[in-house]
């Protein structure tokens, strides 16, 4: 049953969950016409989502495969502390062994618990995908209309890229934990924690962070490296899935960037010399993992302050279609300092037929094509 059910639940056909595309059928449209059919997108709507089984399916899915795969581990490694503890040590329960291996450090982490660990990151990955792909509908976000051609069916390449970057997250996790440990401006004490060092931080790291990944995407789109790593996240062209579209880059590419993560951390803690707790770097990755999602799919978000845009998810959208713009992951800071940013804009021309059909999440085109083709067949 457990199978089944994650079978379905993780069916590459129900991946893409995008706003409701009410535009009107016809030719392209600009201005006041451009203007309608973004109204006509309208906002997202959690009743109008078909499929909630999917909803309840990848919930139970992801929760049902972490008690197991933590059950097994607890079962296992009380069995092995019974088995090997001599007659004068009582043997430990597995919460008390694992707090000593964990405050001994990541090194001392048995092969179980990197296994149990990086299993369960993954599945916080899924979580994550699965509350991004959501948030739009349960906040009733406004949706962005589809300007470039949709990525209707993911490849094989995709597929195989995707589970790769997916499974490289573990291992990504277990090095910055094992950077933090070491680090000698890392806090880990739960009882230490300040503004300074776990709110403080954040806006600093993400601009930190930014102002490298624009430099690595503007490299990645140099004509003679694009052709080998970044074109291949560029075959969509209108981002939709949430991380599922985000992490549908190259290996490489996928390395560079998360990579970066640690990279910016370091900088924080050895070049400004500044105390970073590791609450700070939980909430970096969780933010940082909720707005690389928010730019891959159709939602309209914008977080402003005071008046000041500081994430717009339409800026990646345009990337998308205009690559030569745009490079920032988080915030378009560094692209208005270089001169790569580039304005949404809402005229911008619109073809009807590329919008997304609510129930199947790929372009009305497509779906009419493939209308088209079943009747030839029963015919």
């Amino acid at each position: 049953k457990i199978s089944s059910l994650f079978a379905f639940a993780s069916s590459p056909k129900n991946w893409s969950m995008t706003p409701p595309a009410n535009a009107a059928r016809g030719g392209a449209h600009r201005g006041q016409d451009a203007a309608a059919v973004h109204r006509g997108s309208g906002r997202a709507n959690a009743s109008m989502r078909p499929f909630p089984a999917y909803d309840a399916a990848k919930l139970l899915t992801i929760s049902t495969y972490g008690a197991i795969i933590f059950s097994f581990h607890t079962t296992a490694q009380t069995v092995a502390n019974a088995s090997s503890h001599d007659e004068e040590s009582p043997p430990r329960s597995f919460a008390s062994g694992l707090k000593v291996r964990v405050m001994s450090g990541p090194e001392e982490l048995s092969v179980m618990d990197l296994a149990c660990f990086g299993t369960l990151i993954v599945l916080a990955l899924e979580l994550l995908n699965f509350l991004v792909k959501r948030s739009g509908y349960w906040f009733h976000a406004k949706s962005i209309p589809v300007r470039g051609k949709h990525l209707d069916v993911l490849s094989e390449k995709d597929l195989i890229f995707i589970g790769m970057n997916k499974a490289a997250t573990a291992p990504f996790a277990y090095f910055f934990v094992r950077y933090m440990y070491h680090e000698p401006n890392g806090i880990w004490d739960l009882k230490l924690m300040t503004l300074s060092n776990v709110l403080l931080p954040l806006p600093i790291i993400f601009i930190v962070y930014d102002f490298f990944y624009t430099i690595l995407h503007w490299a990645l789109h140099v004509k003679a490296v694009y052709g080998y790593i970044h074109k291949h996240h560029h075959h969509q062209k209108a981002p939709s899935r949430a991380n599922v579209d985000a992490v549908n880059v190259h290996p490489i590419e996928f390395f560079l960037g998360e990579y970066n993560h640690i990279f910016a951390c370091f900088l924080y803690c050895r070049v400004l010399k500044l105390e970073l707790h590791i609450v700070a770097v939980v909430l970096f990755l969780i933010i940082g993992g909720t707005l690389a999602g928010l730019n891959h799919t159709r939602f309209d978000c914008v977080l402003s302050i005071w008046g000041t845009t500081i994430f717009d998810s339409k800026h990646h959208d345009v990337h998308h279609r205009i690559p030569q713009s745009n490079y920032g992951q988080y915030v378009m800071f560094w692209d208005r300092i270089f001169g790569s940013f580039r304005e949404y804009d809402k005229n911008d021309r619109i073809n009807p037929k590329a919008q997304l059909d609510s129930r199947t999440g790929r372009s009305i085109e497509f779906m009419e094509s493939e209308t088209h083709l079943q009747t030839k067949k029963s015919l």
